[in-house]
């Protein structure tokens, strides 16, 4: 995976390959079977963004996941334009592989207009200087998980704060699966570690994209006392719908709420809010994936639990 902010810019530097079509290429150096979601995302949100007049910062996109990616190999987006009016601008992108779609991803754009503005508050939590790297919070957990997680993200500087680090502690501890429920909540600062120096407005909406689809799913297990990469549990991001609200330069701080309201049918959905501390909420972020009991674990029927009241 891209192991410096440059190796994020060549993943977004998409060739182009024909009228409306550009291929992008697989991430360096992955130990991944299958395509990371933000990979498909950043790219052919990138590949919509080429198609679109300047001064049309995306404002939303919802993706499906039709089938697994493979990981060694590039991606060719084909862009359809479905509306381009006075204000808005519409497209949507298909991604393929070996002859077959594998992803699709509708976005919408919208001119600088002023108008009524509000927003929720940033949470209250640990400046990034006091939380805990991803990585270390993994200590204890699997030492394979943990050089995986260094190895494939080191382009990006995760750290956990107090919710999220009392479930790595949870499983450093001996939590098994099924265990004592957590919180359906954690909280994660997220960054591209190297300095970008770009304002550019399309590079920093696909890397927010491409980091957003970073442990979101994670969430729907907490309540079912699943620690953090958890093995018994198949994973797969279903569908990802964002909301843009600022853009802001991806190499700033960025604190990812989320939380999960339900779980069903061997899938999860988790909700989240992207806060800057300069700018405010950023972005609001939805995910539906596939939590599916794994190996043994299919066999045993899953406990039903109910959140707390808020």
């Amino acid at each position: 995976m891209p192991a410096s902010g440059k190796d994020l810019l060549d993943l977004l530097d998409l060739d182009e390959v024909g009228t409306d079509s550009f291929l992008g290429q697989a991430a360096p150096r992955s130990r991944m079977v299958r395509t990371y979601g933000g990979h498909l995302l950043a790219q052919a949100l990138m590949a919509a963004y080429r198609t679109v007049p300047s001064g049309r910062p995306v404002h939303s996109l919802h993706a499906s996941f039709l089938r697994g990616g493979d990981a060694k190999e590039p991606v060719r987006y084909d862009v359809t334009h479905v509306r381009d009016g006075r204000s808005f601008t519409s497209r949507r992108v298909v991604g393929e592989q070996h002859g077959r779609q594998i992803f699709e991803l509708t976005a919408s754009f919208h001119r600088d207009e002023a108008g009524y503005e509000h927003q929720a508050p940033m949470p209250h939590v640990p400046a990034p200087r006091d939380a805990v790297p991803l990585v270390d919070a993994l200590e204890g957990v699997d030492v394979d998980a943990k050089s995986f997680w260094r190895e494939e993200w080191k382009a990006l500087d995760l750290r956990v704060v107090q919710e999220c680090e009392a479930a790595a502690q949870a499983a450093k501890n001996g939590t098994v699966a099924g265990g004592p429920p957590q919180p359906s909540r954690e909280r994660l600062w997220f960054r591209v570690h190297d300095s970008l120096d770009s304002q550019e407005v399309a590079l920093n909406s696909c890397l927010l994209a491409y980091m957003s689809d970073l442990t979101l799913l994670s969430t729907a297990l907490r309540p079912h006392g699943y620690p953090f990469l958890a093995p018994e549990v198949q994973r797969a991001t279903v569908n990802h719908t964002m909301w843009f609200h600022e853009i802001v330069p991806a190499d700033q701080w960025m604190l990812y709420d989320k939380s999960s309201d339900w779980a069903g049918g061997s899938r999860g959905l988790a909700t989240a809010q992207v806060y800057s501390p300069i700018r405010g909420m950023v972005a609001t972020v939805a995910q539906e994936g596939l939590i599916r009991p794994h190996g043994v674990y299919s066999a045993q029927p899953a406990p039903v639990r109910t959140l707390p009241a808020s």
